[in-house]
């Protein structure tokens, strides 16, 4: 196979602890594993002064910067946003990767700046124009690049629906764990014993944001917590922000713990030590923690976003629509957790055999 030299953009540092980062991390090695050359970039870190409205365009500005110090790569695998003129002239082939369904995102944030925080109606005016200035950005990148890479069988079916025109540029992938995770995640799911009869012990991981679910998860603790007393939830990687919204009585009762953040290496423990994984969101990319979860053998109840159709398929018996109930939990918690031709599709040497293709077939 011919051996390409490859540029691979991410606008979050180029840590594990992030979701995008992690991602380009295991493609980048993915790709070298192949014998291809491969330089992976992030922005970060950006200026400690810088205004949140001044990011992007500081991003970009970096990338264009660095583009000026490097020889022509042969292909640029880059988010849409940063995709400006001087990227689309730097390779033959650019790909717009996907890593979160962005317009989705924003108008998410947007809806939620005015159901349920007021003061941010002050300034809603210049969020709005700020929004339209960032998906005019993404859709001229979709425009500019060559090939267009969605996350997943939802944002595919999103983008065809909505932007018909680029159909022949169209295509998709799924996410996956680094070989290490998954080799450890496979001893947690050997070792992974029944529920002690001690109550169920639940796990929800994410940042404490909107489109997390973060009210569709605090109502449902509400109503579990009330008619299971015996239960209880660890609330992880979510910042400061989550403990102030429980009662001072779910807390103080250990029924709820909140874990405001963890070092990656903290992830086996934490999933060994929990029963039942619950994934709330409302609008997702992929959800890395679904993997996380079905793969160390704890069954999930999530809703239908992100890369849940894709991986359901897969899990069966062990990824259950949210939100759960009582008998389901006991059915799931006493089956079996094999997941059937799962590694046969979520690797990331399966995901770059077909991408290096895509790519060539490009050149």
């Amino acid at each position: 196979m011919k051996s390409i030299r490859i540029l691979i953009v991410t606008h979050a540092p180029l840590a594990p602890e992030f979701g995008a980062g992690q991602m380009a991390i295991n493609l980048a090695e993915a790709f070298r594993e192949q014998g291809h050359d491969v330089t992976l970039w992030s922005p970060h870190p950006l200026p400690a002064q810088i205004r949140w409205w001044q990011r992007l365009q500081n991003m970009r500005s970096k990338l264009n910067a660095f583009l000026d110090t490097q020889s022509p790569f042969d292909a640029i695998d880059t988010p849409a946003i940063f995709i400006t003129r001087r990227v689309r002239q730097a390779a033959p082939v650019v790909v717009a990767r996907s890593v979160q369904p962005d317009i989705l995102y924003i108008v998410n944030n947007l809806n939620w700046l005015v159901e349920k925080n007021c003061k941010g109606i002050i300034r809603l005016p210049f969020s709005y124009s700020y929004a339209l200035f960032q998906i005019f950005l993404i859709v001229q990148g979709w425009h500019r690049a060559t090939s267009i890479l969605c996350l997943g069988t939802l944002e595919f079916q999103w983008m065809k629906k909505y932007f018909p025109w680029w159909r022949d540029k169209l295509g998709s992938y799924v996410n996956a764990l680094s070989k290490a995770d998954q080799e450890a995640l496979d001893r947690v799911r050997l070792h992974r014993q029944k529920p002690d009869g001690k109550g169920i012990r639940f796990l929800w991981i994410g940042r404490w944001v909107p489109h997390k679910g973060i009210d569709t998860l605090l109502d449902f603790i509400g109503r579990w917590a009330a008619l299971h007393p015996q239960d209880t939830f660890t609330i992880a990687g979510c910042g400061t922000e989550a403990e102030k919204t429980f009662s001072s009585e779910l807390l103080q009762s250990g029924r709820v713990k909140v874990l405001p953040s963890f070092e990656r290496s903290q992830i086996y423990s934490l999933l060994a030590n929990h029963n039942v994984g619950l994934f709330t969101s409302k609008v997702e990319g992929w959800g890395l923690v679904l993997n996380e979860m079905l793969e160390s053998g704890m069954p999930v109840f999530a809703t239908s976003v992100g890369g849940v159709p894709d991986l359901q398929p897969f899990c069966r018996e062990i990824l259950q629509p949210f939100p759960p109930s009582g008998q389901l939990i006991e059915d799931i918690l006493s089956g079996s957790a094999i997941l059937e031709d799962y590694y046969s599709t979520f690797t990331w040497e399966k995901i770059v055999g077909k991408y290096t293709i895509s790519i060539l077939a490009s050149l």
